[in-house]
């Protein structure tokens, strides 16, 4: 299934494809390369230099989207599964590009400057993880990102002394936020 590409902060309904919204960005190719008119047909050669542009310009415009959405990916993972199609838009643009990498070093650093320091309780640490588990599942099935990315949470969690009450308070029920945890296992 292919996910739906929504230009960031349009407010659009998304379209049925990924190709429409982009189509008519770049529709002005067309016009520059072609100049068709009932006078002047287009040259084959137009024609071939319009889809190798085409090409470009939906390569650039991929990784842009994809550099949006890594950018925010913090943010993404804290509001999934409300944010479930912004994650199938990434995992489309990835698939085109070649922008792992990039969303690696960037989560990571957005989890250990937003999320792993004294100030943020442990719960709330826990319950970032299961979302980042969920989001990250359907990112990357292969699951490579989750293990990278959220090795710093494994680990800084090994350091709180409250961690292991609050998963055994997430299992039973007993505190907020962590509910998740019991369904998940």
């Amino acid at each position: 299934q292919a996910a739906v590409l929504v230009p960031p902060g349009t407010g659009a309904v998304p379209p049925a494809q990924p190709g429409p919204w982009i189509e008519r960005v770049v529709g002005w190719l067309g016009k520059v390369f072609l100049q068709d008119s009932p006078t002047r047909p287009a040259s084959p050669e137009a024609g071939n230099t319009l889809r190798r542009w085409r090409c470009h310009v939906q390569r650039f415009f991929y990784r842009i989207y994809a550099g949006l959405r890594i950018e925010e990916l913090f943010s993404i993972i804290r509001d999934f599964p409300d944010s479930r199609p912004a994650v199938e838009d990434l995992k489309y643009c990835l698939e085109r590009t070649d922008q792992r990498q990039q969303l690696l070093i960037s989560l990571k650093a957005a989890l250990e400057t937003r999320l792993l320091h004294p100030g943020v309780n442990t719960c709330d640490i826990i319950t970032l993880y299961i979302s980042a588990i969920k989001a990250l599942r359907v990112l990357d099935p292969s699951m490579v990102i989750l293990e990278v990315a959220c090795e710093p949470i494994r680990r800084y969690l090994r350091t709180r002394e409250d961690t292991v009450r609050q998963i055994v308070a997430g299992l039973t029920g007993d505190s907020d936020g962590t509910g998740d945890l019991a369904v998940e296992l």
